[in-house]
């Protein structure tokens, strides 16, 4: 009797962590809004760290030497959307306050650290980029070294069909900071995205908590009755 009692708690058990398991979702997601209060105006530094839900992102700003960055000011940029693709988001001060192409490649990239969101166990990194008129186009870079630009990854993304659309970070977890460049034309980062596997809440897990002390409470009594009887 005692081991059909067992097996039974052990049944009821199961199955009430099965229901909390289904019931939560399998990741969360985190998006940084690069202008977040939607500001037409130059930083005043180079380095500006956003937070979502307590995740933090550091964006910097670089002039492009040959695939090493020299400090450039970043400029939160909010304009009227021209030829169909937006005009807002973090940009460079510059003529256009946007991410430049030369003659010879890069004029300048935005290189962003996502060493404190690896850290806490993010994956699926993406990325939006705004002001992609027609025949212009971005490009991602890796790099594990803070001002490098490095490899390109992925890219070019050109025109219309990509602007302020999410395209992957690729090897997302391979690399601490992540740059974009202007392939052709100017470009200008939206926004960047990140899931991560959410903490079940612990008012989820109080009501199953309860239900298994009341078992067990239960079963417990009547071990005890039976044996006074």
């Amino acid at each position: 009797m005692r081991t059909q009692n067992t097996r039974r708690v052990a049944k009821i058990f199961c199955a009430a962590l099965v229901t909390i398991i289904a019931a939560s979702p399998s990741w969360a997601a985190v998006v940084w809004d690069l202008n977040p209060n939607d500001l037409n105006a130059p930083v005043g530094s180079n380095t500006q760290i956003f937070t979502s839900q307590g995740f933090s992102i550091t964006a910097r700003g670089f002039d492009n030497n040959n695939g090493i960055g020299t400090p450039r000011e970043l400029y939160f940029k909010n304009k009227p959307p021209v030829g169909g693709a937006v005009e807002f988001g973090l940009g460079l001060v510059t003529p256009h306050n946007e991410i430049n192409a030369g003659p010879n490649g890069p004029l300048n990239f935005i290189q962003f650290d996502v060493t404190a969101i690896l850290a806490a166990g993010m994956f699926n990194g993406q990325i939006s980029v705004g002001s992609l008129q027609a025949g212009e186009s971005y490009s991602i870079h890796g790099s594990n070294t803070l001002g490098t630009l490095g490899t390109q990854l992925s890219g070019p993304f050109v025109g219309l069909a990509f602007d302020n659309q999410f395209v992957p970070l690729p090897d997302f977890g391979l690399y601490n900071f992540y740059s974009i460049v202007a392939s052709s034309g100017n470009v200008l980062p939206v926004a960047l995205s990140a899931e991560i596997a959410p903490i079940p809440e612990m008012n989820a897990l109080l009501p199953v908590g309860a239900l298994v002390l009341l078992v067990f409470a239960t079963h417990a009594w009547r071990r005890r009755a039976a044996r006074t009887a």
